[in-house]
């Protein structure tokens, strides 16, 4: 069999940051109780006619512009016809021709070194279905239809992509953007932001495509790459034995790690698109697209130039970008200060974390900016050393303490003065003789045991590097004449 090579295209839902759902004023918060946040517009009911949201408008036009893609200035919805028990109006509102925005692209930084340009054939704005609940036990399917009428924009690629590893690298960098620019929250165990990968195998080298399958609604980037590695394996099984692969929907078990099919493909004439009869045409002004502009943030790759320049490595640049509002709160901390390393790494190490856990976003935390900047300067000053930064931060961070104000208030300052130190090495160093005299001997891991006591002894204030060094002089001078006893 000749060598085959993948490639894939990627179709991203992205739910538009609105309060209100795409035609009507429903809210779109998310975990209401079921069927609550609808009316007769978002329930498809006869006569309900629905009214554009201008915001949703407004944020597809900056996805647009901030991806290099042309935003035309006038655009129209359809009707795409198909049924299913969630799509109360047996149609979904969408774009076809033309849409809002067409063209663009996203760059990417490959692993040799090299760059890929990925392009984008369109993007257009469409409702959400509503979703569907099945009942095993009870052998039931129930529908909820807060979701329907949830305003989303459509990213469609072109196949450009070629393995798992660039899909969910470009899929990391688009969701940070797009989240970076405000247009989506983009919280995957939501539905705020998933995909549908296209993929297919053809002769190495050859212009003519494949047969390719769809597999949909990927909700984690982990998924996305399983997914793919998964199908390229599959469909390279069927040519290896002779088959061909069909044109079909797929559904990945993440369970199973495998994908099974759903249906066969539908084209886009089978949905019947026809205008919208009950929507005008959309129209953007250019004084909204001049002011658009002005909003749009640096691009991922000057976000990283200027990131790098301050003095981050460029990883750590790039994982500051992947994570929604780390990098405004870094730059926020960095203006107070300017010790950007140290900045970052508390920012993964303590600060990040933290937020995960929480399920925060950076901006929406108690500890502010400067509250991190202040403990910057703090293990900076050697006011305080890293593992009681690390002690304390929890506290820091559920409180919104100010970390210089805690440590003065609650006598929690490093201990630094030797003449405060001795005696608590000397103590220590009696307590544990036998340990001494083997770190004299040579066993010089045993340094470590003896400055963790030492810590202990201070409520871990002391200094580590202070007291590693009063304890090797205090060592040597206590037990020298013993050491060579030591067994």
């Amino acid at each position: 069999m000749e060598t085959m090579e993948p490639v894939i295209g990627l179709e991203i839902h992205a739910q538009l940051n609105t309060r209100t759902k795409l035609f009507c004023a429903c809210p779109t918060e998310f975990g209401a109780v079921p069927n609550t946040n609808v009316c007769e517009v978002c329930t498809g009911q006869p006569g309900a006619l629905p009214r554009m949201n201008g915001k949703a408008l407004e944020l597809a036009a900056k996805a647009g512009l901030a991806l290099g893609s042309a935003v035309n200035r006038e655009s129209l919805f359809s009707r795409k016809n198909y049924f299913y028990p969630d799509l109360p109006n047996g149609f979904q509102t969408s774009q076809l021709d033309p849409p809002i925005c067409q063209g663009g692209s996203l760059t990417l930084e490959l692993g040799d070194g090299t760059e890929k340009t990925v392009r984008l054939n369109r993007i257009h704005m469409e409702d959400d279905a509503g979703k569907c609940l099945h009942d095993e036990k009870r052998g039931l399917s129930l529908v909820d239809l807060n979701r329907a009428g949830t305003p989303l924009i459509e990213i469609v690629t072109e196949p450009d992509l070629s393995s798992a590893s660039e899909a969910v690298n470009f899929l990391k960098k688009l969701h940070a953007l797009l989240v970076r620019l405000g247009v989506t929250k983009g919280r995957m165990e939501e539905g705020e932001f998933r995909c549908d990968v296209n993929i297919s195998l053809k002769p190495k080298g050859s212009p003519v495509l494949g047969t390719r399958a769809e597999i949909k609604n990927l909700n984690s980037f982990k998924f996305v790459g399983q997914a793919i590695e998964y199908e390229i394996e599959r469909q390279t099984g069927v040519y290896g034995r002779g088959g061909s692969v069909s044109q079909e929907t797929l559904h990945f078990d993440s369970e199973k790690g495998e994908t099974r099919s759903l249906r066969s493909k539908e084209e886009a004439h089978d949905y019947r698109y026809f205008p919208q009869p009950d929507l005008p045409p959309v129209e953007i002004s250019g004084e909204l697209l001049a002011r658009l502009r002005e909003t749009l943030p640096p691009t991922p790759e000057e976000a990283k130039k200027r990131l790098v320049a301050l003095g981050l490595k460029p990883r750590q640049a790039e994982l500051l970008l992947e994570r929604p509002g780390a990098p405004e709160y870094f730059h926020e901390a960095h203006k107070i200060d300017d010790d950007a390393p140290r900045i970052y790494s508390l920012m993964e190490e303590l600060f990040l974390p933290a937020c995960q856990k929480e399920g925060l976003d950076p901006s929406d935390s108690l500890f502010a900016p400067p509250k991190l900047a202040a403990l910057a300067k703090l293990l900076r000053d050697g006011t305080v050393g890293r593992r009681k930064a690390q002690e304390l931060f929890p506290d820091f961070f559920a409180k919104g303490s100010d970390p210089s104000e805690a440590v003065r208030s609650g006598n929690l300052s490093q201990i630094t003065d030797p003449s405060e130190l001795l005696p608590m090495v000397e103590k220590v160093a009696g307590a544990f003789e036998k340990e001494a005299k083997k770190f004299l001997s040579g066993e010089e891991k045993i340094l470590s045991f003896l400055v963790g006591q030492v810590m202990k002894e201070s409520r871990g204030r002391a200094c580590p590097k202070t007291s590693a060094e009063l304890m090797k002089n205090h060592v040597k001078e206590r037990f020298a004449g013993a050491a060579k006893e030591t067994v």
